[in-house]
């Protein structure tokens, strides 16, 4: 199997399952193979995610196919937990929550962002833990 798409896990808390994406230190290119292939595993499975992005910079070419991701999948998906959102990243992740009415939050740790994930409620009030 492909590295990239190593990075790329179910995992189950709660009993519910969530995807994992570890895009920690990834460049673009590699990010772009990973987020596609988040794409096809969550068309296939229609499962929340949990998205780590320590240590990436959110350029041009990767966020022209995390909008496909978005708008592809927001219809299918309740909620997104985000790892890693430093301030510049924040002001992109609320700017997406307001334009696709997404249920992504950023989280400081693992464990508040898997809380998110496996409660019940899908509140889509924009929130962060930066």
């Amino acid at each position: 199997m492909n590295k990239i798409l190593d990075r790329l896990t179910i995992e189950e808390h709660n009993d519910k399952e969530f995807i994992f994406v570890d895009y920690k230190g990834l460049k673009e290119n590699e990010m772009i193979k990973l987020v596609n292939g988040h794409l096809e595993l969550t068309l296939e499975r229609k499962l929340p995610f949990l998205a780590d992005f320590h240590n990436t910079f959110a350029t041009p070419g990767y966020m022209i196919h995390a909008k496909k991701f978005i708008e592809s999948t927001k219809s299918i998906i309740d909620k997104g937990a985000l790892l890693g959102i430093d301030p510049i990243k924040a002001w992109i992740l609320r700017g997406i929550v307001y334009d696709y009415n997404v249920n992504y939050k950023s989280f400081e740790t693992v464990e508040k962002a898997i809380t998110f994930l496996t409660s019940t409620t899908t509140s889509v009030i924009q929130s962060s833990e930066q």
